[in-house]
């Protein structure tokens, strides 16, 4: 977790939390908005726990959050309403998108957006203003068009549903780490979430009922 001392209250300046699995996409989007005189990154976490206490201690006009970050989405929309809320996401997400919009999200950008866009919805969700980034739209509407179908074990977030399907595979957690670009510590809260949600009591187990369900590929399960 990274913290500046500004807070930007008081200002005219946009104060910005931002939340991302990722640790280079974040380094990344902070670097675009370092020339935006009127935009003050001041936190940056990868981790959800430190995300949820990073915006409530220093309680930005706006927190940019990874969409496949909805604990931190719910926490905040609910416990800090003064912070709104713009999720970002690959756009292959639309569960978590219409459950992010549901609990009082002012919109969403694909992490494909230009650092002018991005700036741009930063300022607009700054003044209480919904923003739909290019493409989302047209993504969303499909999404709410298409046929429901029902998916095994509808508690697990789009993320950790792809942990699960590593798990069945028999992927270790430094091999799941490497296949999702994600740190070793995000892996392991997302397979012990995972582990809760199903209350399966080890990996194999948790495995075994994945592959029952018709999650993962049909290879021997050796490494779990």
């Amino acid at each position: 977790m990274d913290t500046d001392r500004t807070t930007g209250r008081g200002t005219g300046q946009v104060t910005v939390v931002i939340a991302d699995e990722h640790p280079l996409y974040l380094e990344g989007i902070r670097s675009a908005l370092h020339d935006c005189t009127d935009i003050t990154v001041t936190g940056t976490a990868s981790e959800p726990i430190d995300a949820m206490r990073l915006a409530a201690r220093l309680r930005p006009r706006v927190a940019l959050i990874d969409v496949a970050m909805p604990e931190v989405v719910d926490y905040l929309t609910r416990r800090c309403p003064a912070v709104r809320v713009l999720t970002l996401g690959t756009g292959d997400d639309g569960r978590n998108l219409l459950t992010a919009l549901r609990a009082g999200t002012y919109g969403h950008l694909l992490k494909g957006s230009e650092p002018g866009e991005v700036a741009a919805a930063l300022r607009s969700v700054a003044l209480g203003q919904m923003v739909f980034g290019r493409g989302v739209g047209t993504r969303l509407l499909a999404h709410l068009s298409a046929p429901v179908m029902r998916m095994p074990f509808p508690g697990l977030t789009q993320r950790e549903r792809e942990v699960l399907e590593y798990l069945a595979d028999g992927r270790s957690n430094a091999e799941i780490a490497r296949e999702l670009c994600l740190a070793p510590k995000t892996v392991r809260n997302h397979v012990s979430n995972v582990l809760n949600k199903l209350e399966a009591p080890t990996r194999v187990d948790a495995a075994l009922r994945a592959r029952d369900a018709g999650l993962g590929s049909r290879l021997l399960l050796t490494h779990v």
